[in-house]
């Protein structure tokens, strides 16, 4: 019987249903409770876990791709940085190496305004000879467009003695230096009453100088470690009052009637970039000294410099 009933009233009663349920529902939610039913807690603790991952793994990927764009802009950024610090250092280096020869023109320029007594023709270094134990044997300096450079003349800087020309070719010329054992170059120390010559010896930056005392009243203080040893100008090559070197050690060896030292250059050959070559110069009028043709005789009233005898000079013709 029930069940007819049912059938009969089955659409009435589900239609009933679908309208009071909806409302029954937002009757009860729409109380002010103070806390949660059992089936929403329920429902919160079955839900809750995944919500969360799905939270934190939304908000990796999105601080992944964020961070993704950023570091690709500071790479690109990076990069751009990295071009143009090569760039300024690049123009740093060229800046400081322009700095640097313009003090060394400089430094030149002024030698030879101080220096009238002789005529000078500048020229660049273009090469060096270096040995197994990386000396400095020999140098190349450019003579193109340079006129009258010949074998013999010295080469100088505003430092102090190079060498002498060697070979002249066509564009450019060999330097034998000072230190080469063929060198050998009038030399005295200013105040100490000494006179002799600079030898090279063709194994180190460092070569021997040989001095003779002159008489009794001319003696000075002895040779001490760092005195500069000076052109005499007997030579005729070289200019008198140019630096050699400088004593290195003031406990010498005696070789025959001569004191022997080991000096050491006033010219760094390894940094050399820029020489200057003595084309007009004649040397002092030395006693018993053949004078230089066109060399102007001293005036009646000149006062005379100390005479010193050539044979009495360790370089001396037999």
């Amino acid at each position: 019987m029930i069940r007819d009933l049912f059938n009969r009233y089955r659409q009435s009663l589900l239609l009933t249903l679908a309208l009071v349920l909806p409302i029954a529902s937002m009757y009860w939610h729409g109380k002010t409770r103070t806390e949660s039913t059992i089936v929403e807690r329920t429902l919160l603790a079955i839900t809750s876990p995944f919500t969360q991952f799905n939270h934190d793994a939304i908000e990796a990927a999105r601080k992944l791709a964020q961070r993704y764009v950023f570091l690709s802009d500071v790479e690109k950024r990076a990069e751009v940085l990295e071009h143009e610090n090569k760039v300024l250092l690049g123009e740093a280096l060229k800046s400081r190496a322009i700095g640097e020869e313009l003090q060394r023109v400089k430094g030149l320029c002024e030698f030879k305004a101080e220096h009238r007594d002789f005529t000078t023709i500048p020229a660049r270094v273009i090469g060096r000879d270096v040995s197994q134990f990386f000396q400095v044997m020999r140098i190349k300096i450019d003579t193109d467009g340079l006129v009258g450079i010949k074998e013999g003349m010295a080469v100088i800087t505003d430092d102090g003695v190079v060498g002498r020309i060697d070979r002249v070719s066509q564009g450019f010329a060999d330097v034998m230096l000072v230190t080469d054992a063929r060198s050998q170059v009038h030399a005295t120390v200013p105040g100490k009453g000494v006179i002799g010559s600079v030898k090279g010896n063709g194994k180190r930056n460092e070569f021997t100088a040989q001095f003779v005392h002159l008489d009794k009243l001319e003696r000075g203080a002895p040779l001490a470690a760092g005195d500069a040893v000076l052109t005499t100008g007997h030579d005729r090559v070289f200019p008198a009052g140019l630096e050699i070197g400088h004593i290195a050690d003031a406990a010498p060896t005696q070789s025959g009637p001569y004191q022997e030292f080991v000096l050491v250059a006033a010219v760094s050959y390894a940094t050399l970039e820029e020489v200057l070559i003595v084309t007009g110069y004649h040397g002092p009028d030395v006693e018993g000294a053949p004078i230089a043709p066109g060399t102007p005789s001293a005036p009646p009233d000149a006062k005379p410099r100390h005479s010193v005898d050539p044979a009495n000079t360790p370089d001396a013709p037999p």
